[in-house]
């Protein structure tokens, strides 16, 4: 091989590298683990700082709306973590006490969950009655 194919070569494979350390560095920042709020309290200091997606239960009289900040108790299995939204985008209409929740954002030390996102499911009153399909 010539010195010109060995140069290509070289750039060939730097090229490749960095798109393949781009391409998992970006996946890698981007992933974010899906935990319930039991889980993420089991996980301890592992939690920290990660992105994350907590689910769970809204605990009924929990919500406080004051200054444009929302703040609320998440709960599943007995274990609770408060939680303050800070996110940009308006709160689903679905979002009320007891209401099943998932929270994007992140776990700090101090015990608080600094969500971004805010997903409710909707009401069971929009689930089939397949007892009223056997009648049909």
């Amino acid at each position: 091989m010539g010195k010109k194919n060995i140069k290509v070569i070289i750039g060939v494979a730097l090229v490749a590298g960095v798109l393949g350390f781009l391409s998992y560095s970006g996946f890698d920042e981007g992933k974010s683990y899906y935990k319930f709020v039991d889980e993420l309290k089991a996980m301890g200091d592992g939690a920290y700082g990660k992105k994350l997606k907590v689910h769970g239960n809204v605990v009924p009289g929990s919500i406080k709306r004051e200054n444009g900040t929302l703040e609320f108790m998440l709960t599943r299995n007995g274990a609770t973590i408060p939680v303050k939204y800070v996110g940009k985008d308006p709160v689903p209409d679905t979002f009320k006490d007891d209401c099943e929740a998932v929270i994007d954002g992140r776990y700090h030390k101090d015990g608080t969950f600094e969500g971004t996102q805010i997903q409710a499911k909707c009401a069971s009153k929009y689930e089939v009655d397949y007892n009223d399909l056997k009648k049909s």
